[in-house]
């Protein structure tokens, strides 16, 4: 429900006049309103309302009395200086939101004020209604003008008349179909959504800019060709690249959905992703049909003589000519500007505010910080207080827990106020106690609380609490009014209140939980701010595998994000720098930015793919001959992005200004990173190495490239089925203690079978026999191998110590030699008895010693379809990663047996090393045991497979069969 505030300054002296008249003026039955006239005309009736209309000082003084004999209006309905009043509406629903505005804009506009009065109009309500039609104004502007730039661009760029329309054809064509399908799937508009169809001008025009270069340049190499060969020609030429963008592109779009739990946000990246996809359709079908229809006509800028003179070809020439001959000075440069991007990264700030949406000029704007000034606050944070028992609120007890939350809530920052069902009980009970000062409490007798709650309601409105209590009595809302709603606040009052509520309310038969806008806009930015970097670094990776796929290359993959990766932490530096926040509508520019920006990249790469390919000449004339073709391409298409995207400044919503210059600026950057450093890069290294790169990447096939997006899509949806089934998960060490606290058993027999195989698929087995004792501190166990025949009697003896620095003894008996050997301690990261495992793991005995690492909660998952916690741990040092050989590790924990099902490790290099299985686990004598223990390290390719059988934990070990004189006995 959202409210609107009309707000009337009563003379701007504290001691004036404060006798103006309370009027009332319903708008629509979707709203009802509050006021101060409106309170005490339902609480005390007509005769008593009379007394507000009065014209003498003694009168008004006695009024400005009856006001501050009730606290619950004081800041909320009548500023704590006297000098403003408040009338609330709420609406009840949301689709009459600018109807309702307008209505109540219109009653302002009537309402007879003088020089001394102000009446204003504020609140959440205000910004839904006014927000609409503030977005509809600035589309209607903003769309037509991106559509003229764009075509100033096009017919500059091409001057012909065919190379200025076709395009915009397509365009419409897109944002038709684009936008039929957001109204069909009832998908709104959203603030950010409004910059959408700008967005659309700039992305339609790029591959018509591409193929229009392509086809102009086979006009001019074949003057007699036919339209239709011509067209064709094209279509074959420009199909691989522009298909590839699109897809790259598509996956810049497509990372805000699963990155985001922001409708807004998903809103973009789906249906971006999809205007992408649909003007790549329309310009290989549509635009080609229309094309191949039309005689043939050559451009004047792609003649022989106009070419060379044109700004375009003139500019990339000179940048062409710059980079060939200082490619280190480029490179030098982005080094640069890499690291001033990270000292700028690090002064990035994730903040936001709905009411920064207008410019500060706008009455809205102004009404809210007024309103704001001498009030305790427009934006609020509730709280939903619910019993279980029927009339549960009617308890003393819990009405008292409800007024200390109130006393906690007003000593957090820019809480300036509460208001809940306590203040109104106090309110009655002084009423009914000769309006006592001392009776201003809440009432000993649940009974008496009852009453009170019927005396209100006789003389109310019936449904003057229906915003505040049910009407079971079982659940009411406790509301604190803030004066800002910035996220650096809200970040610092909502888990404040969450710990305060779990320690207080959170109990059988009583609970608590926050909501309202506060709550909203602070999980909103804090899912901004944690979510983030995820999407940056989704869209990266996806790019990465589309264009490693297109050249069959990681080195070529790296080499075409690694111009981007520079634009965007470029941006982020003038983020930084600027005190531009990370909010909701700068937060989607990186992932957009990398994907329209690689297509720079991928376009270079290509040409110069196809250019290599030539033998007969060098790298550097290579180079020089993209510059005067693609790169002119590049030139432009750069140019109606940038200028696409940069209408969005002209806007009047400031986040989108930020937005629309943020992501222009990214482009640009993306571009002069492309046309400089890439080459740059591509001259530092071994041109021979090159060369091989892209000639092999020509071999590319189109199923790879289906494949890649495949990978893509599906990686996403399993993002987004963990968003939908994410849970609140419990802290890792909690979960860790379930391990720790699982049974051994003092003594365990058991028989095991060990196979090893190798990376070829060769395996041996070996069955040994195992007693293990725990004698206080000490642990001891005895091994006896009982096959194969070559090692059988041979024994293995080790004395671990559980609590001390002390190294562990170890004997070995060879039976061979009929000799006990004292063997040197192993180290905790050496290979036990040369299986796959870690001597460290086999003498935890599926436990983890949660002093060497610091632990986090991953997620809730699965393994070998038995639900699990997934826990990671990070070495706390570089000693201990030494010492155990692994720089990370993962242990999917199963909570009913204590046990990780399937635990995962990575080198001291950080590489995948490792992966091993728990399986078969069972219960034997009442102890959850492993009957089967799989390892494989993914480096060598070395498989351990052990299976437990015989597990004995009654049967008593003679201590004596732990010395050393029993391994020459053996079994």
């Amino acid at each position: 429900m959202s409210t609107y505030s009309a707000y009337t300054l009563l003379n701007q002296k504290e001691n004036g006049r404060e006798n103006r008249t309370f009027t009332q003026r319903k708008v629509f039955c979707s709203c009802g309103e509050i006021s101060l006239a409106s309170h005490y005309l339902d609480a005390f009736g007509d005769d008593w309302l009379s007394q507000f209309f009065t014209d003498t000082e003694s009168e008004s003084q006695d009024v400005r009395a009856a006001i501050k004999d009730m606290p619950v209006y004081d800041g909320t309905l009548v500023a704590k200086n006297g000098q403003a009043t408040l009338i609330v509406a709420e609406l009840f629903d949301q689709k009459h939101a600018l109807e309702t505005y307008t209505a109540i804009e219109a009653l302002v506009d009537q309402a007879t004020t003088n020089s001394q009065d102000t009446i204003l109009i504020a609140g959440e309500g205000a910004v839904s209604g006014y927000l609409s039609n503030y977005i509809d104004q600035d589309a209607m502007k903003l769309n037509p003008l991106a559509g003229l730039i764009i075509t100033l661009v096009l017919a500059l760029g091409f001057m012909t008349l065919r190379a200025t329309l076709l395009p915009n054809l397509i365009v419409l064509c897109t944002a038709l179909t684009t936008l039929g399908l957001m109204a069909a799937s009832g998908t709104p508009f959203y603030v950010i959504t409004n910059g959408l169809i700008v967005c659309m001008v700039g992305i339609a025009v790029a591959d018509t800019i591409h193929t229009f270069s392509t086809y102009y340049e086979m006009r001019q190499g074949h003057p007699d060709a036919t339209q239709q060969n011509l067209v064709v020609k094209t279509m074959v030429t420009v199909f691989k690249p522009i298909t590839l963008t699109t897809i790259t592109t598509i996956a810049g779009f497509l990372a805000l959905y699963p990155t985001s739990d922001m409708p807004p946000i998903q809103a973009f990246g789906l249906f971006g992703a999809l205007a992408v996809f649909v003007a790549w359709l329309y310009t290989v079908t549509l635009f080609s049909a229309v094309l191949s229809l039309l005689k043939p006509r050559s451009s004047r800028s792609f003649t022989t003589t106009n070419a060379k003179v044109s700004i375009g070809h003139r500019v990339m020439t000179g940048i062409g000519q710059s980079v060939i001959g200082f490619p280190r000075l480029f490179v030098v440069a982005s080094i640069v500007l890499v690291v001033v991007g990270f000292a700028g990264l690090s002064q990035v700030q994730t903040e936001d505010q709905r009411i920064e949406n207008f410019k500060s000029t706008e009455p809205l704007y102004q009404a809210d910080k007024a309103i704001n000034k001498v009030m305790s606050g427009t934006y609020n944070l509730d709280i939903i207080i619910e019993s279980s028992e029927f009339e549960g609120l009617h308890n003393p007890q819990t009405l008292h827990k409800i007024a200390r939350l109130q006393e906690y809530l007003q000593t957090l920052p820019h809480i300036n106020g509460t208001m809940s069902i306590v203040d109104y009980i106090k309110q009655l009970n002084r009423a009914v106690n000769e309006n006592q000062t001392a009776e201003y409490r809440i009432p000993d007798s649940s009974d008496l609380i009852a009453q009170l709650f019927l005396l209100y309601s006789i003389s109310a409105d019936p449904a003057d609490f229906d915003d505040k209590l049910n009407n079971l009595h079982t659940k009411t809302v406790v509301r604190a009014y803030l004066d800002t709603n910035t996220f650096s606040n809200n970040r610092q009052i909502v888990p404040a209140v969450t710990q305060f509520l779990e320690s207080e309310f959170n109990q059988p038969g009583l609970t608590a939980q926050i909501t309202g806008r506060v709550n909203v806009d602070y999980h909103w930015l804090n899912g901004i701010a944690k979510s983030h970097a995820n999407s940056v670094v989704i869209s990266v990776l996806a790019v990465f595998v589309m264009a490693a796929l297109l050249f069959r290359s990681l080195t070529a993959g790296l080499l075409t994000v690694t111009p981007v990766a520079v634009a965007i932490l470029l941006i982020y530096a003038t983020m930084g720098f600027a005190n531009i926040w990370l909010g909701i509508g700068t937060s989607m520019f990186a992932s957009i930015a990398i994907g329209l920006g690689i297509d720079f990249s991928i376009h270079t790469l290509e040409k110069l793919q196809k250019l290599a390919q030539d033998s007969s000449q060098t790298l550097s004339r290579s180079l020089l001959e993209f510059y005067g073709s693609t790169g002119r391409a590049l030139f432009l298409n750069a140019l109606s992005l940038a200028l696409g995207f940069g209408v969005l400044c002209f806007s009047e919503v400031p986040p989108l200004i930020r937005f629309g210059g943020l992501v222009m600026l990214a482009v640009s950057s993306a571009f002069i990173a492309s046309v400089t450093l890439l080459p740059a890069l591509v001259l530092l290294f071994t041109p021979a190495q090159i060369v091989k790169i892209l000639t092999r990447s020509a071999k590319t096939r189109v199923p790879e490239v289906v494949t890649g997006l495949a990978i893509v899509a599906v990686a996403s949806f399993a993002l987004v089925s963990h968003k939908a089934n994410a849970t609140e998960l419990p802290d890792a060490r909690s979960i860790l203690a379930l391990v720790d606290q699982r049974p051994e058993g003092e003594m365990v027999t058991k028989t095991f079978e060990l196979k090893l195989t190798d990376k070829n698929g060769k395996g041996r087995i070996q069955d040994i026999k195992s007693f293990r004792r725990y004698f206080n501190e000490q642990k001891k166990t005895i091994l006896f191998y009982t096959a194969p025949a070559n090692l059988v009697g041979t024994g293995f003896l080790t004395f671990d110590y559980l609590t001390t620095e002390e190294d562990s003894a170890q004997w070995l008996y060879l039976p061979a030699l009929r000799k006990i050997r004292r063997i040197p301690a192993s180290k905790r990261g050496d290979n036990f008895l040369g299986t796959d495992f870690k001597y460290d793991e086999i003498k935890s005995e599926n436990k983890i010693n949660r002093h060497d690492y610091y632990f986090t909660m991953v997620e809730q998952s699965s393994a070998d379809g038995f639900d699990c916690f997934l826990i990671e741990g990070i070495p706390k040092n570089d000693k201990i990663i030494k010492e155990l050989g692994y720089s990370r590790a993962q242990w999917c924990i199963d909570p009913t047996v204590g046990i990780s099902r399937q635990s995962e490790f990575w080198d001291t290099n950080g590489n995948y090393l490792k992966t091993i299985r728990n399986s078969d686990i069972e219960q034997v004598d009442g102890i959850w045991t492993v009957m089967q223990v799989s390892a494989i390290n993914h480096k060598t390719g070395h498989k351990t497979l052990l299976t437990m059988s015989e597990v004995d934990y009654q049967s008593f070990i003679e201590e004596r069969l732990f010395e050393q004189r029993s391994l020459t006995l053996g079994l």
